[in-house]
């Protein structure tokens, strides 16, 4: 019951992210701001674009992105703990990798 409860969770942030989008400013590859859309091509923002959200839009933003995976991989089974230590290691790349691919690194940290 608390597996299906947080993934509740994840789809109703993720839910929240999608309907916010065409309110945040977008961030392209190379870091430059491009203008409001009211879509987005989550494969070319760049990572430095999770430091121009506020908390709940950059929780928002990570579980979209996990979501996103999960889908590509068929999984159905939310691995909370695992899930966390792949956002942490997502944020600490794209400190290090502002322009990198926000896609690309959650694939790289997601292929186990």
């Amino acid at each position: 019951m608390v597996i299906i409860n947080q993934f509740k969770s994840i789809a109703v942030v993720s839910t929240a992210f999608l309907l916010s989008i065409p309110s945040v400013s977008v961030y392209g590859q190379n870091g430059t701001k491009q203008e409001d859309t009211s879509t987005i091509d989550a494969g070319t923002l760049a990572c430095r674009y999770l430091f121009k959200l506020d908390d709940s839009e950059k929780q928002a933003t990570m579980a979209y992105y996990h979501g996103f995976i999960s889908g590509k991989k068929n999984e159905s089974i939310v691995d909370v703990a695992r899930l966390g230590n792949v956002s942490d290691r997502v944020i600490d790349h794209c400190i290090d990798n502002p322009n990198d691919s926000l896609l690309t690194v959650f694939e790289q940290y997601r292929k186990n």
